[in-house]
């Protein structure tokens, strides 16, 4: 046979092995990422739970359920890679063993150190549950709790609803978003946008390195601090607000009876006051319009706000 006709051949030839291996290729690995597996456990508590989360990776939702029960749904997860040999005895190892123990009305969820592997957690717990949760990565969903939360995650978002108790809520990257929340609440966010909605007086403290602050219907007292982001603050004030945003704007909406005494600065913008308020404003305006001080309404907590490069809106 000529050359000529041997480089056809061998050509389509590699051809078919290239194929060949793609296919095996795609069938193993799409063997490889339905790698996956479940486990429910229930435990019985009297009286006051502690539950704690500890996870390297993957999603948490914990929502109140019935009194004297906690009951636990994990599903686990193979991260994709080329080859996930073993994996499959290690998930069935971990749903005959899950990383949960019980001591009295302790509950813990431990971290499971094992490569490529996650657990994502749906619990239901008594509403009157104290958690506390350290994630690594991946989202947590808290709702409709009336007791203490200590919650953290390096990365990811946060999103609570409908709790009365004390919450203490931190992300290393990610935004937080609390609805209904009727208790003092703390947030930070070292990058990532904050949104909450108080429906009682409760205190408010919420800082984000790089990102947004927006809070609606609060009435107890404010610190607010943006380190590049803008801050939108709507409510009726019953203490003191002290609200900081080194590059951003600042709007706050307040009752058109609201009673304060007003600090406002811009180191590089202006300080807009409505009409309807500046007419009641007793103090100084500069004329630069970048510092206002004055009571309206004849005067009562302060609103202190300071921008180093934005516009300050009060109305």
């Amino acid at each position: 046979m000529s050359e000529a006709r041997r480089l056809p051949m061998r050509t389509s030839a590699w051809k078919f092995g290239i194929a060949t291996l793609i296919v095996l290729l795609s069938i193993s690995l799409a063997h490889a990422s339905s790698v996956e597996g479940a486990f429910e456990r229930t435990f019985q508590v009297n009286g006051h739970a502690d539950l704690e989360i500890f996870t390297r990776s993957g999603d948490v939702i914990v929502r109140g359920g019935p009194a004297g029960t906690v009951a636990v749904s994990g599903k686990i997860h193979v991260g994709e890679a080329w080859w996930h040999g073993g994996k499959q005895a290690e998930v069935e190892k971990l749903e005959q063993n899950p990383p949960i123990r019980q001591s009295g009305g302790s509950i813990r969820i431990d971290y499971v150190d094992l490569r490529n592997i996650s657990i994502d957690y749906e619990i239901a717990v008594p509403a009157d549950t104290r958690v506390r949760t350290r994630s690594d990565s991946g989202d947590q969903t808290i709702q409709d709790l009336g007791a203490d939360l200590d919650l953290e995650s390096g990365s990811g978002d946060l999103r609570l609803s409908h709790l009365t108790g004390h919450v203490e809520v931190h992300t290393g990257s990610g935004n937080i978003e609390a609805g209904s929340i009727a208790g003092p609440i703390t947030a930070e966010a070292g990058s990532g946008d904050i949104r909450l909605e108080e429906k009682t007086d409760g205190e408010v403290n919420a800082h984000t390195g790089s990102g947004n602050i927006e809070i609606n219907g609060i009435s107890g007292g404010l610190r607010a601090d943006a380190g590049s982001g803008d801050v939108t603050v709507e409510g009726a004030q019953a203490g003191n607000w002290e609200i900081r945003t080194r590059s951003g704007n600042v709007r706050l909406r307040l009752p058109p009876e609201a009673r304060f005494n007003l600090e406002a600065r811009t180191t590089s913008g202006t300080v807009i006051v409505d009409p309807s308020i500046t007419m009641t404003v007793q103090g100084r305006v500069e004329e630069s319009r970048r510092f206002i001080s004055g009571a309206v309404h004849g005067g009562g907590p302060l609103i202190n706000v300071h921008t180093g490069s934005g516009d300050i809106h009060v109305y």
